[in-house]
């Protein structure tokens, strides 16, 4: 999937500064394939929180990926943050894979976190900083 294949869509009125912000990613067709967003956002310390919905027909195509390259050059150009930061259940392979591999390393393990198919699972932060 290449990236110039997505694009990504804010609501309108909706911005960083109400403490998240969502975009909807549409394929080249204009076909709904999920949504990324910036939650937790933090001003003083310049940090937000990433979360990533791929819809179950578009998994496994590079979709999440791209969103998340889409994001981080968003980033980059039209905010002040200086990271950005992502919960993954260590079970979620996926996820790190893709956090992994848009250059966010593991900084941090919280134990026992999160309750995944009636068990606890560590959660593993990723984080990312944006260079100017």
């Amino acid at each position: 999937m290449e990236q110039n294949q997505l694009t990504l869509k804010a609501l309108p009125g909706d911005s960083l500064s109400s403490g998240q912000l969502k975009l909807y990613a549409f394929s080249f067709n204009e076909e709904p394939v999920g949504c990324i967003e910036l939650y937790d956002y933090d001003p003083v310390n310049r940090r937000a929180a990433v979360g990533i919905v791929v819809s179950n027909e578009y998994r496994h195509r590079g979709y999440g990926y791209a969103m998340l390259q889409h994001l981080t050059a968003f980033c980059k150009a039209n905010t002040s943050l200086h990271q950005l930061y992502a919960d993954i259940a260590a079970v979620n392979e996926t996820s790190i894979h893709i956090f992994q591999k848009a250059g966010y390393s593991c900084c941090a393990t919280m134990h026992d976190w999160v309750i995944r198919a009636d068990r606890f699972v560590d959660t593993l932060r990723y984080q990312l900083i944006l260079e100017r």
